[in-house]
Parts: C-alpha cells; structure tokens; sequence
C-alpha cells in the first residue's frame, strides 16, 4: 500500500474539521453529551496531529484550528472563560534626536498572550514625515506567538516632529477584538551643517634678526554638527617651536588653537599657506586653506661703538656696583672676584647679542676687549642662531629646571650609588635562590669624543678640566635569575642616569627638561626587550610634560618605566603598576634597611673598617665584605664594565 503525501494527510484532516466547523460560530442549542463527544473527537485529532506526515506549517495551522475549539468547548462546558482577550504592543526609537536627511528607526515586538490565535493589523502614523517602506500591514499570530519588526521614518526638514502611536488592531479566532496603541515619540529634528573657521595670526610681518615671529591659529567649529579635524603647519623645515600640529574632533561652537614661533635668518621668507582638513558625520571630507604670508628679517644693526675702559679683577666690584643695571645681583661678584679670578671666559666666532635687562658691561683685560655679565649662569639661557648667537634670561621653567655641570655630576653619582647598594640585595618574587648579575655600561665616552672632534674642527683648544668635570652617563644593569637551563626565569632592572654632556661642556648649564626619546636613544640596542623589564631614568634637568604623560598614562606589558627628577626628587610612573610601586617605594626610601651587626661579627667589622681607612681596600669591596658579614649579601658575579 502506498502512503499518503503531506497534501493527502493534510486534506484528510480538514475534512474531519469541517464536522466541528460550527464550535466557531455559536454554541447555543446544543447538547451538552453532543459537545463533550466533539471535545474527544479534537483531543484525538490533536494526537494524530502530533505525529502525521504533514508540512510544519500545515501542523501548525491544523493544531492552531483544534486548540482553538478545545478551549471554546471548554468553556462552554464549564460555563466561564479561562482567560480574558489580550494583545501587547512594545516599541522603541534608536533617537529622538536627528538631523536633517537622517533615518529614524522605531522597533517594536507584538505579543499575543491570549488563549486564541488573533488576526492583527499595524498602522504606524506620523504626519510631514516619509516612511520608508509599509507603514501599515497585517500578521497572523497563534496564542503565546510574539513578532518583531521595525518601522523607518525619514525626516528631511529641521523641526520637531510626533511619529506614532503605532496602532495594532486584533480580531480573536473567538470572534473578540482589541485596539492597543503604543507611546507616541517625539523626535527633534536639527539643521546639518557641516562648517569651520579658520583664522591665522602673525605678530609680524617684518622682524629683526633674532626676533621670533609668533603665528598663532585658531580653528573653530561653526556649524552644528561635530567634525574630525586635521592640520599641519607647513614648517618642520624651518626652525620652529611649539605647536604646529593637530588632530582631534571639534564639537559645534569649540575652538582650538596652536601656537608656534618661528626662527628665521635674516632675508625675506615665504610662510606657508594653512591647510585644515575636516570630515563630517557622514564621511564628507572638505578643507580651508588660509593663504601663505611674506615675512621680512632684517639685518641686525651693531650695537652702538662704547668706550671701553682698562680694567683688573680688583677693580672689577667697582665697575659692576657703577652700573646702572646692578641692583640685587651679588652671586657673580662673590663667587668670582672676591676670589680674584675673572668670570669663566668663552670666545665665539660669531656676534652675540646680549638681550633684555642682563646687567653687562664692556672692559678691557690684558689688552683685549671683554664683555662682562653680572648674572648667575643659571639665570642665562644662549642661544645659537647660526651667524649670531643671543644671551637672553632664562624663563621660570627654565631656571626651575636649568642645572650646572657641577649639580649635575653630584646628583648623577649620588643616584647611580645609591641604585648599586639598593638593587645588590633586592630580589624581585621570580624563585627560591635568585642570582645576580650586574654590569655597567659607559656612555660618556661618544658624546666626550664627539666634543673633543668639534674642537679640533674648530680649532679650538680642548678644556680638559672641563671634560673631567662632566657628569658621568652610564646605565647599570641588574639581571635576576632563578631556575636551571629550561626553566630558567629572568628579571632586569635598569638605571639610567643621564645628562647632555655637550650641553654642560659648551655652556656649562642646561635649562631644558629631559624627554623620554632622548634617553631611550642613549640605550638603543642595549636594553633585553624580550625581559620583564624595570626601566629606571634619572635626569638633573626633569623631565618634560610630555614624557611625564606618557608615562604615566601608557604602560607595555611587561615594561615598568620609572622616570626620577634627581633635582626635585620627583618620581613619575604608571601608578596601576604594582611593580612599578614597589620599585618606587625602595628607590624614594632611599636605602633598604639593613639587618643589625651580629655580636660575633663585630671584630671583623672593626678590622675592616681599619682597612678601608688605610686604603687597602676600596668602597665596593668593603661594602660587599660588611654584606657577607650580616648575612644579606649574594653570590654576585661583577661583569667587566662595558663602554658604549
């Protein structure tokens, strides 16, 4: 025998239904054991149902038919409903706040947790509005059935506008109907205008040589929506300081503002043309170009001949207390010619010009012409033009940071000794037994080298007690290591203390804050990047803001970066980092409190320190017999010194 197909089966089934089709109207009129026989009757059905050869949506809609008349007969057997009409309606908006030509989207999720299936249209409303698709359908959905769809509203014109309320209207496979409306959403519809201002501003257009010309631009978002802006002043190849260059996002009615000074020789200059590109919401891309201005400079003029008259160093404080220029200035004088020497003497091959209120006075000394100053050092900053060099005063920041090559040998050494004796015994938590291996990189010796050639191109005479003033740039290194050979487990700690030695040999000063870059490219190539690393650096001059940022805003894992002002004795680190803390806490603290001298070591201690007074032995080795002695000391191999 053949089986039935799914049409068959399914045309079987509704004939049998057509025998109960009358449950769907009325009831009235019927015998009570006539309707409990048709409520068995569909019981049966909706077993067969269950397992027959139908389609899904052909079961669906067969078991749809006989839940419905089982619940009917239901209760008119019992003589009361079991549940009364109902139909949910949901419905959210992804903005209420748009602009011009955008799309509003309206979800919305309809239930039908009644015990009939319901027959139900949705009309979404909104006047002045374009809906983009149907706004108005009809669905079919059987009891507990939920469905979820969305409406697009375009809205083209700036304005306030009402959408909705969506409207669902069922009609129950019972006969019963129900209206249900959803919240009506207001929407604010904002112009879009995509619009920027650019202005630029220059101090001047004619300048003497070794004036600064000051260029300031301000870029402000006057349209009413929020863009993405890039510039860049077309002047990396000139000499220039500040701020050149931008990228960020403007909000409608916020302004930004870079400025810049430029250092050009005399002559005349073309300044670049300023190019501001800017990107909308929507991907558009415009630019304003504000046109390129022509900058004069001026030779400038010598300084009026004086009379210079024939001094000594006696009669030098008589000079300086004859100046106009010398109220509240006493350093110099004291330092210099109650000794009776004479100010530290540089030639330049060059003009210099002596700028602001520096007190200065032109003399004559065994025959030949010079110019005194009557200012601290620290309180000057020179600078270098090419074919003329300026002395001006040092700003606050500048002196705040400036140190002299004197400061900056003793704090260099200070730290990189305290560091020694702090790192000798530390041990990070990587095992049980932890080794140690120091060793210590010269980096003195390029830039001392580098110095010395530039003398020699210059001719000039090589200040050799200068070079043995310099401050000694070195980085130490502290290898910890535990495990065997597979298993072997390593943790670094670098110090860095770091000076620009040309900076101290030529002027004996520097003013300017240490960046972060500088210093990394002193140790390039000698850090282990593929360690847990602890990168101490340590300057006399600070740091700059920038590196401090970084620093403390940014971390790699793995790296710990520590940066120390050896003048201030400011720290600046990530302070989420744990190991970075703990590194902190020692190199702050100073030393690492060592255990008491034990009674039966004390003999020993005494004939040590004898030795070290009588130079038979040296600081390191003494300090690491005083660390054997108190029982901290580790089995540490001392690597030769490395010079970069």
């Amino acid at each position: 025998m053949t089986e039935s197909s799914p049409i068959e089966v399914y045309a079987r089934f509704i004939k049998r239904l057509r025998k109960t089709a009358f449950i769907d109207d009325s009831l009235d009129g019927y015998d009570i054991a006539f309707l409990k026989e048709c409520l068995r009757e569909l019981e049966r059905m909706k077993f067969e149902v269950s397992s027959a050869r139908l389609y899904p949506h052909h079961r669906q809609e067969i078991l749809s038919i006989i839940n419905s008349r089982i619940i009917r007969l239901k209760e008119a057997l019992e003589g009361v409903p079991t549940v009364p009409p109902r139909i949910d309606i949901r419905a959210e908006v992804d903005k209420e706040e748009v602009y011009e030509n955008e799309v509003v989207k309206i979800s919305y999720i309809i239930t039908n947790p009644y015990v009939y299936g319901a027959k139900v249209r949705v009309t979404c409303r909104g006047r002045d509005v374009e809906f983009l698709g149907a706004n108005s359908f009809t669905l079919y959905l059987n009891p507990g059935e939920s469905r979820r769809g969305e409406v697009l509203v375009l809205v083209k014109e700036s304005g306030e506008y009402f959408i909705g309320p969506i409207t669902v209207e069922a009609v129950f496979a019972d006969g019963r109907k129900l209206v249900k409306n959803s919240r009506v959403f207001r929407i604010v519809v904002k112009p879009y205008k995509p619009s920027l201002e650019v202005k630029r501003f220059i101090s001047s257009k004619e300048i003497v040589e070794g004036e600064a010309v000051e260029v300031s631009v301000t870029i402000t978002n006057t349209g009413t929506v929020p863009l993405k802006v890039s510039v860049a002043e077309p002047v990396e190849h000139l000499r220039v300081s500040g701020e050149y260059k931008w990228r960020g996002q403007l909000k409608p009615g916020e302004s930004k503002t870079l400025r810049y000074k430029i250092h050009l020789p005399k002559g005349t200059h073309s300044l670049p043309s300023t190019r501001v590109v800017y990107r909308d919401p929507r991907g558009r891309e415009w630019e304003k170009v504000v046109p390129g201005e022509v900058i004069k400079v001026k030779e400038l003029p010598p300084p009026p001949p004086e009379e210079v008259e024939e001094v000594s160093a006696e009669s030098l404080v008589e000079v300086f207390f004859k100046s106009a220029f010398s109220a509240g200035i006493g350093y110099l004088i004291g330092k210099y010619i109650i000794g009776r020497k004479f100010p530290e003497v540089r030639k330049y091959p060059k003009p210099v010009f002596i700028k602001s209120n520096i007190p200065w006075r032109k003399v004559k000394s065994g025959g030949e012409e010079v110019t005194v100053l009557f200012e601290d050092p620290i309180a000057t900053v020179q600078e270098d033009h090419g074919s003329y060099v300026i002395i001006r005063p040092a700003s606050l920041e500048e002196i705040i940071s400036a140190t002299d090559v004197d400061l900056a040998r003793t704090l260099q050494l200070e730290f990189s000794e305290r560091a020694e004796r702090i790192f000798r015994y530390w041990r990070p938590r990587i095992g049980e037994k932890v080794g140690l291996d120091i060793r210590e990189h010269d980096l003195s010796r390029e830039e001392i080298e580098l110095i010395e050639r530039e003398c020699k191109e210059k001719r000039e005479p090589l200040d050799e007690n200068k070079l043995r003033r310099l401050p000694r740039n070195m980085l130490l290194e502290f290898k910890y290591s535990s495990g065997g050979l597979f298993r072997k487990r390593e943790f670094i700690v670098y110090v860095l203390v770091y000076s620009r030695l040309r900076k101290l040999y030529y002027n004996s000063v520097d003013h300017k804050p240490l960046a972060k870059a500088e210093a990394l490219r002193a140790i390039e190539g000698k850090i282990r990047e593929d360690k847990e690393h602890v990168l101490i650096l340590a300057s006399p001059t600070g740091w700059d803001q920038k590196s401090i940022e970084e620093v403390e805003t940014y971390s790699v894992p793995g790296v710990h970066v520590i940066l120390v002002n050896l003048k201030t004795n400011e720290v600046y680190y990530d302070k989420r980092d744990p190991v970075a803390q703990e590194i902190v806490s020692l190199i702050t603290r100073g030393e690492i409190p060592l255990p008491p001298l034990p009674e039966e070591a004390k003999e020993d201690f005494d004939k040590l320190t004898e030795m070290l007074v009588k130079g038979e032995i040296g600081e390191r080795e003494n300090l690491d017999r005083v660390l054997r002695l108190i029982g901290v000391a580790p089995k540490i191999k001392i690597s030769e010194k490395i010079e970069a």
